[in-house]
């Protein structure tokens, strides 16, 4: 599974379990540990949880090698590093905190380019 692919699956699981503010950063101009971000907020600690789970579950069962995770217990701030895909999972209140955001505010942003087809569905993007 390619970058592309698994920032595309990952995406669909938060907004099935109604994540919000997903942004997408490439930051492989800027860091070279990785080559994407993606940005994720949650309601609470049980949704970052669920949120985190969900997207592991779903990588094992494509056969994505393991994810690194950090902080998904607390979930205040989970991490799932994925080598070129890391995924960072916020409670609304450490989004704002930490503000990845803004710190990467030079990275091109691609959200748009992942954004849900939501023709059809009841799901939108948040």
């Amino acid at each position: 599974m390619d970058a592309h692919e698994l920032i595309n699956r990952a995406i669909a699981i938060v907004y099935d379990k109604k994540g919000e503010h997903v942004r997408v950063l490439n930051v492989a101009d800027n860091l070279s540990i990785t080559d994407y971000f993606v940005l994720v907020s949650a309601k609470n600690r049980r949704q970052a949880q669920a949120i985190c789970s969900a997207i592991d579950i779903e990588m094992k069962g494509l056969g994505v090698p393991k994810a690194r995770i950090e902080g998904a217990q607390a979930a205040w701030w989970a991490l799932l590093d994925f080598d070129q895909v890391v995924i960072h999972v916020f409670q609304e209140q450490a989004r704002e905190y930490y503000d990845l955001d803004q710190l990467w505010a030079d990275a091109a942003d691609l959200t748009e380019q992942f954004a849900p087809d939501t023709s059809g569905s009841d799901v939108a993007p948040a």
